[in-house]
């Protein structure tokens, strides 16, 4: 009998320390996460940067955080858009515990020939993108 006492024992100990154990984890902390920026590009932009000069063959990436959705309105001659992508701010947005609220967009961009030009964005909500609500006009030099 006193075995069978014991060895109950033991089972609920055991149970509530799994159960205290389950209950003390913690969430992260809600950190800023940086903008998912492509590999091997030589230059990040965003929209306090200026005008941009890189030279022919090289990547840069324009990097804008936003409630609303981003597009590209003019991309001058020169410069070829290789891709688009987006991306949670912070660490409870990717983690589940926040939905909503700014997130990255990122353009990935190639300058495939020598000009000068801007690079026009409009920031405009997903329902309504002909109806920008800001516009962001980047000077781009892209040199030989």
């Amino acid at each position: 009998m006193r075995i069978v006492r014991l060895g109950l024992l033991a089972v609920v100990a055991v149970t509530v320390l799994a159960v205290y154990a389950c209950d003390r984890v913690t969430p992260s902390p809600d950190g800023p996460l940086p903008a998912p920026v492509p590999e091997g590009v030589a230059l990040v932009v965003d929209e306090a940067t200026g005008p941009v000069s890189v030279r022919t063959g090289q990547t840069f990436a324009v990097t804008l955080r936003s409630n609303f959705d981003w597009q590209i309105a003019a991309l001058p001659d020169g410069l070829e858009l290789l891709g688009t992508g987006t991306g949670p701010t912070t660490t409870a947005q990717r983690d589940g515990g926040e939905t909503g609220g700014a997130s990255w967009f990122v353009f990935h961009l190639r300058a495939a020939a020598p000009g000068e030009g801007e690079l026009v964005l409009n920031e405009a909500p997903g329902w309504e993108p002909e109806k920008p609500m800001r516009t962001l006009a980047i000077p781009v030099r892209v040199e030989p």
